[in-house]
């Protein structure tokens, strides 16, 4: 570069306002995935359905890796990468991606990340006839498969984690936001001998759930009131990592649907302004 870089002086204005990446995290059958279901029909999004049956009774725009509850763990992972090479073409086709759910993606990287362990040099034995290079390779559905965390001293969890992050980047080159649904876990103390709840987590493997935690622009997590009305809080409480936000206007407890004359409502303007 042979031109001269002038350093600025002036104060750039914030220009982000809606979350590029907002991951809601509840326990299961809390609703999310109807008030999902009703963002699609609203506005230019699709689900990307993970789970077994998750929008089975939902009306909404989805690709669903599981074609009957008969489908197994390796047909859905042959499904989803289907899919996610279709999105991939037709990138920006949709506005809004949302990936339900992401411990779901974390148990399909067992399968992702085996398969590309087995492509690489260290892994040229891993899975094949006779462990020998050029041997056959094992499918997922064969009984001699073996996953890669099958690895002594946890070495095979850096390739899972390693997959798992490589659909998240993939997933911004297909829309410009992304939603995703996950589970929680509560979080334990141990204090002589007595457990105690001290917060909650994203329901990921090990070191996953902080990283990917990072990554992200929003996290928030879904509560309900005795009436039915669901709610996303975006505050952070005790050493909990599931809430938090980059976007200003996501603070505190949002309301996101209440039933309205037995109708489902929701309010995602208050979220994407």
């Amino acid at each position: 570069m042979n031109e001269k870089l002038n350093l600025p002086d002036e104060i750039t204005e914030a220009t982000g306002t809606n979350p590029r990446d907002l991951v809601i995290l509840s326990i299961p059958k809390m609703g999310k995935s109807a008030i999902l279901g009703e963002f699609t029909i609203k506005n230019n999004a699709i689900v990307l359905d993970l789970e077994k049956g998750g929008y089975e009774y939902i009306p909404s725009r989805k690709l669903s890796t599981y074609d009957s509850q008969g489908t197994s763990l390796w047909e859905s992972f042959r499904n989803y990468i289907t899919y996610r090479n279709a999105l991939l073409e037709n990138s920006g086709k949709y506005d809004y991606l949302i990936v339900d759910g992401l411990s779901d993606l974390d148990i399909l990287s067992e399968i992702g990340g085996t398969l590309s362990y087995m492509a690489s040099v260290t892994g040229k034995k891993f899975n094949r006839e006779g462990e020998i290079p050029g041997g056959r390779k094992f499918l997922p559905d064969e009984p001699e498969f073996r996953l890669v965390t099958t690895l002594p001293q946890g070495y095979g969890y850096q390739h899972t984690r390693k997959w798992f992050l490589e659909q998240i980047e993939i997933f911004k080159r297909i829309s410009p936001y992304r939603i995703y649904a996950a589970h929680i876990v509560d979080k334990y103390i141990k204090d002589n001998d007595k457990e105690e709840v001290v917060g909650s987590q994203i329901a990921l493997t090990g070191q996953l759930k902080r990283i990917f935690s990072s990554k992200v622009t929003s996290l928030c997590k879904m509560s309900a009131d005795k009436d039915g009305c669901r709610y996303l809080n975006f505050d952070v409480q005790n050493d909990s990592i599931i809430a938090g936000s980059r976007a200003p206007h996501l603070r505190g407890k949002i309301l996101i649907s209440e039933m309205i004359d037995d109708k489902l409502t929701t309010f995602w303007e208050n979220i994407y302004k």
